[in-house]
């Protein structure tokens, strides 16, 4: 009775559901998969296979795997760090500027957002609302900034708080601007993270701030992931770096988005 149940659930919501165990697995069996869900074994193979065709997974005997090229996975902070870091240091040191003393800010998490933070040492009398415990972290030895963090549970391996804790508290709050971090960026689905763990999180910093940033590499960007968080109309300015692809940047002056492009040999604090 409760596989008949559990089969009427709409493919899209079994197949989402699917990828976010082997999200949070590295992998997943088709016999746990099956188990887990509720439905057939068969029922599974037929949404793996589609998964594996839209690039999310890749096909194994007996299952799947994440495929570590797609944005639909997700890399731990310190792997993310490590990536572009001349140009996140670069964008974290332009994004910076764009603050002026005084204003209240959102900072949502990442390793772009996390320069952004360690660029803010001179500015007086912020107010910084994070639920990034390595970017709240980062003001400990500075007494004129008022740091509020957000509350919630911690995400094991990213060190961000997340549910209805750290929403509610979005939910009470207006600033000046937010900066936003980026998975994957798409000139049609908008901006898209490889899970839905943190899309409602950053959903309301987007209509919380006066002003959403977006900062992002150019690798970031020509992709799509899993979940959206939002439309590109929804942002009011983006800082990258020099090695942003002409097409790409072609793109963003159609649709008339204020952009910023640094160079990557420009060093942060």
């Amino acid at each position: 009775m409760t596989q008949n149940i559990q089969e009427s659930i709409l493919p899209a919501e079994r197949r989402k559901r699917i990828l976010e165990y082997i999200q949070q697995n590295g992998s997943g069996r088709i016999e746990e998969l099956a188990t887990t869900l509720g439905v057939s074994e068969a029922t599974v193979r037929r949404d793996l296979s589609i998964l594996d065709t839209e690039g999310f997974v890749d096909r194994t005997h007996g299952g799947a795997v994440l495929p570590e090229t797609s944005t639909a996975f997700e890399r731990l902070y310190p792997e993310k760090r490590a990536l572009f870091s001349e140009e996140k240091q670069a964008i974290g040191l332009k994004a910076a500027t764009m603050v002026s003393d005084g204003e209240t800010l959102i900072l949502d998490s990442g390793s772009t957002t996390f320069e952004i933070a360690r660029n803010l040492i001179f500015h007086k009398n912020l107010t910084i609302i994070t639920y990034d415990l390595f970017i709240a972290s980062s003001f400990i030895y500075d007494p004129s900034t008022t740091v509020i963090v957000t509350g919630g549970v911690r995400r094991d391996g990213f060190n961000v708080l997340i549910g209805p804790i750290a929403e509610e508290l979005l939910r009470q709050v207006k600033v000046n601007k937010a900066f936003i971090g980026a998975d994957a960026v798409d000139f049609t689905q908008g901006i898209t993270n490889a899970t839905f763990t943190e899309v409602s999180i950053k959903r309301l910093i987007i209509e919380a701030a006066n002003e959403v940033v977006l900062v992002a590499d150019h690798s970031k960007f020509g992709k799509l992931a899993l979940a959206k968080v939002c439309s590109l109309n929804q942002i009011q300015h983006i800082v990258t770096d020099q090695k942003l692809d002409d097409s790409i940047l072609q793109g963003i002056q159609r649709l008339e988005i204020p952009l910023t492009i640094v160079q990557a040999e420009e060093k942060n604090l």
